[in-house]
């Protein structure tokens, strides 16, 4: 059948994606053992607490218009609607623009008058509130550019040239003999965040099709607003969950030790993951035009060649994490090996759940089901921060971790479920009604 055939020709893209963004990880990865080694303690915390504001800052600022992009414009491709496309880019780049402008003011000013956290910590996050416009619009650009079937540059720029760019401005800091802290740290990553949209930028001007830029524009921006809500929800009760521990750990202050052995064991686990970001990107673009022609074999298909891959790099993960996660964290600092091998172990266990089974949150969001994913998500987030408040004082680090897994993985387990349930339930009914 054509559908196979299309499905199997692209086997091999998503491996490419991932190899490509594990690439871009391992630089991300060596830039946290830098830092580790070469901050303070205290600055190492500064670093980390800074850089979870700026992950939930930059999932809030787009407002869902981002991963909305992946699920609207390759429908909007696809029927060749150039008008409507062109309004989305320009609603879409000058609302993400302007609420991260009034985001990072608002977070300045709440950081400078109202925080309680060291002065390192503060200075860290004021520069990320600086680089919140350029992170913000790459995350839009990413998305963007892989609805145009650019899925490997969009990768490159956003998973690779950015840690990479990172690592090379603070190399470039410690040749120079500079006396790194953690505001100079995110300072890096801000510039790197800057460079990557004027490279995004000038990708997606090249090559988008130019009746794109032609078209007289159409603006729907309040349908547009209501579509993305719940990827936008979606996005910030995940990322809160997510980044809960670290801003737990710091608020309750158990220790700056048990801050960064989090950090280092979170950097750990979740390495592999982008293997999933990365190649989700092209399965989510695959998904939206499945669903656009209402081909539920053809994603029940997609789903089975995704774990046939993946399952092979997640025993491996698994074995390399149990057998050797003391020597890998020690790498960071000797005080954080003890101190966060359970943690990690833990977290590979979160890791390991939410890579097998990220595709059925997507699903359930391409499909509308936007009151189930929500209350979930409320359920998951509101279990997560009561586990962290109780855990966190006594288990400090490995408290966190297990607050995290237990949330992470009844999440996902749940949303899988519900997505091959209705997906078993869908193709039945088409082949029941098709002709023979």
């Amino acid at each position: 059948m054509v559908r196979e055939a299309v499905i199997v020709q692209y086997i091999g893209r998503p491996a490419k994606l991932a190899f490509l963004a594990f690439s871009g990880q391992g630089a991300a990865y060596l830039l946290s053992v830098v830092l580790a080694r070469q901050l303070s303690i205290e600055n190492f915390e500064a670093y980390v607490v800074a850089s979870a504001a700026f992950t939930l800052m930059v999932m809030f600022a787009p407002r869902g218009l981002d991963k909305y992009a992946l699920r609207l414009l390759p429908a909007l491709f696809e029927r060749a609607d150039w008008a409507r496309a062109n309004g989305f880019f320009r609603f879409a780049i000058r609302r993400i623009f302007v609420i991260s402008v009034a985001l990072a003011i608002l977070v300045a000013v709440a950081t400078v008058y109202f925080s309680a956290s060291p002065q390192a910590t503060k200075t860290a996050i004021l520069i990320s509130c600086l680089a919140l416009p350029a992170g913000a619009l790459v995350h839009f650009g990413v998305e963007s550019l892989s609805a145009m079937g650019r899925v490997i540059l969009a990768t490159a720029i956003f998973r690779s040239v950015v840690p990479a760019a990172t690592l090379l401005f603070v190399g470039l800091l410690l040749s120079l003999r500079f006396e790194l802290n953690g505001a100079m740290a995110v300072a890096c990553w801000g510039v790197a965040w800057t460079l990557a949209l004027v490279a995004m930028a000038s990708e997606i001007r090249r090559v988008a099709p130019n009746q794109l830029w032609q078209a007289a524009s159409i603006e729907e921006g309040s349908t547009w607003t209501s579509a993305a809500r719940p990827f936008w929800i979606y996005r910030i009760l995940l990322g809160l969950i997510a980044q809960a521990s670290i801003i737990a750990l710091d608020y309750l202050q158990p220790s700056a030790v048990a801050v960064g052995a989090y950090a280092a064991a979170i950097a750990t686990a979740t390495l592999p993951l982008v293997l999933v970001t990365s190649s989700n990107r092209y399965y989510a673009q695959q998904l939206s035009l499945l669903l656009e022609k209402r081909d539920f074999t053809g994603v029940l298909q997609m789903r089975y060649q995704r774990r046939r891959w993946l399952i092979p790099v997640l025993v491996i993960y698994l074995v390399c994490i149990f057998l050797f996660g003391r020597e890998i964290l020690a790498i960071f600092r000797p005080e954080f090996a003890e101190s966060g091998v359970t943690a990690l172990r833990s977290l590979a266990i979160a890791t390991t759940v939410s890579m097998l089974y990220a595709l059925g949150p997507t699903y359930l969001k391409y499909a509308a089901h936007n009151h189930l994913t929500l209350g979930i998500l409320i359920g998951t987030a509101v279990l997560h921060i009561l586990l962290l408040l109780l855990l966190v004082p006594r288990y400090q680090a490995d408290g966190a971790a297990w607050a995290y897994t237990v949330s992470s993985c009844v999440m996902y387990l749940v949303f899988s479920l519900l997505a091959r349930r209705e997906l078993v339930m869908l193709e039945a009914e088409s082949n029941s009604t098709s002709p023979d």
